[in-house]
């Protein structure tokens, strides 16, 4: 399922200098879970035999869907959006920082959604997974057509203008 996609990797040492690309079709089971696809658990968590017990972090995004990162992603992400002034490192914070989970994959390359995060989402059966930079978002299949539309009339869609604009102002350039 899905249209495919290929994770460019920049050798810096910097993990949001890994670029993911393509979207993924697939179900959130009964249980809330749902399976990392491949390509993307290569690019957060390394080429490996057993991903069973590696943890991904999971926050919410901007536009009504989840962000998903390696921990060290995320750290890298928190660093950056640390190093801003006060109120907007901490509006960020709260937003980012607050909402975000450890969350292992299982033997079937699953994980696992909270509740809150679900809700959050408006997470249902169908999911869009959606390479995005240095991170992977998971979308309800809704809310990506949704956004979708709204990237074609030029229209980011956000959570909050506030937010919007403290997550402009994160340089993602510079080495942290």
């Amino acid at each position: 399922m899905g249209s495919g996609g290929d994770n460019s990797h920049f050798h810096t040492g910097d993990e949001l200098n890994v670029f993911f690309r393509g979207t993924y079709e697939h179900t959130l089971d009964s249980k809330a879970r749902v399976a990392v696809p491949k390509k993307f658990r290569e690019g957060l968590l390394g080429a490996r035999e057993d991903y069973c017990g590696a943890e991904l972090m999971v926050t919410y995004g901007l536009s009504g869907q989840l962000f998903v990162f390696s921990r060290e992603g995320f750290d890298d992400f928190s660093r950056r959006y640390s190093a801003l002034p006060g109120e907007d490192a901490d509006l960020l914070d709260r937003f980012f920082g607050a909402s975000a989970r450890e969350c292992a994959l299982d033997a079937q390359g699953r994980i696992l959604i909270a509740p809150l995060q679900k809700t959050f989402a408006g997470l249902e059966k169908d999911v869009v997974w959606v390479g995005q930079r240095g991170h992977v978002e998971l979308w309800s299949a809704q809310r990506w057509e949704e956004a979708l539309e709204a990237v074609q009339r030029g229209v980011f869609m956000a959570t909050s203008e506030n937010l919007k604009q403290a997550y402009g102002r994160i340089d993602f350039n510079v080495p942290i």
